[in-house]
């Protein structure tokens, strides 16, 4: 997961971003789509199958998240995002909100019916942005034709970490959570379950970008060092297990990156995102 008070130093990316459209001449549509009584952004670029669509990790925007690939993506292949809850011009989430995979799901599939125009999809999930794209690709599987999980977050993680730290570790790693639910609506906790009984076609090709070095953003949190040590063993060891997810799941790891995968190692994403798209 990426945490709050690392997410505000990169707010110089949409700057570059929104540079880069000027310079390559590539349309960026903007615009808003209706799920119940709210109402959420999206942005869609370039053209050309399959299309491809980009979930963020919690707490953070897609237009962030994905900055330093979007335009690179839309060169070759329509791609779109569209923004949770409480994230750029999207509504802000209701008091007591509570939304999970399968919440997230559904606000996916309201953005392909309004602009997918191809018959099979690329779905790319980023840490807990991967638990929505297999959700969704195990309810939909006649529409996807693969996935990219970078550094994507395992069913298994967290409740491991809750079994395995101290009392006062995993108490700062639950007011994190809690801190999501309050404030975003974002219920971590369930999503995990609901994921667990999501099952994959065994013949849908998946591929893994895992971090290569130790997440340390947590560490803002007060977490100890052994608690540290403890959150980052186990995200690579269930990194390593969803090989297992399907009988064509590929990884390879990105050793100059932490969690920031798509920052500090943006031509490996791609890499690997261009060898599913061909």
């Amino acid at each position: 997961m990426i945490f709050l008070k690392k997410f505000f130093s990169f707010l110089f990316i949409f700057s570059m971003s929104f540079g880069a459209c000027a310079k390559t001449q590539i349309q960026v549509e903007y615009g808003k789509f209706k799920v119940d009584s709210y109402e959420l952004s999206y942005s869609c670029a370039g053209s050309g199958a399959p299309n491809v669509f980009l979930e963020p990790p919690s707490g953070i925007s897609a237009e962030m998240a994905f900055a330093k690939i979007f335009l690179q993506i839309a060169k070759t292949n329509k791609v779109c995002f569209y923004e949770r809850l409480g994230f750029r011009e999207s509504d802000e989430p209701s008091e007591g909100l509570n939304q999970t995979v399968k919440d997230y799901s559904s606000e996916l599939e309201h953005l392909i019916k309004l602009k997918s125009d191809s018959k099979k999809l690329v779905l790319v999930g980023y840490s807990f942005g991967g638990f929505v794209m297999r959700y969704f690709a195990a309810k939909h599987p006649e529409q996807v034709d693969s996935i990219l999980l970078i550094d994507a977050a395992h069913e298994n993680w967290i409740q491991s970490m809750k079994s395995s730290m101290t009392q006062s570790d995993w108490n700062k790693m639950q007011s994190i959570l809690d801190w999501f639910q309050k404030n975003l609506g974002h219920n971590v906790w369930d999503s995990q379950f609901e994921v667990a009984n999501a099952k994959l076609p065994e013949n849908m090709e998946i591929r893994i970008v895992s971090r290569g070095l130790p997440h340390e953003t947590i560490r803002q949190a007060g977490v100890s060092e052994d608690g540290i040590r403890i959150y980052n063993e186990l995200h690579d060891k269930y990194q390593a297990e969803q090989l297992n997810l399907t009988k064509r799941t590929t990884r390879v790891i990105a050793n100059k990156s932490s969690h920031l995968i798509v920052d500090s190692e943006p031509h490996l994403v791609m890499e690997q995102l261009s060898a599913l798209l061909n």
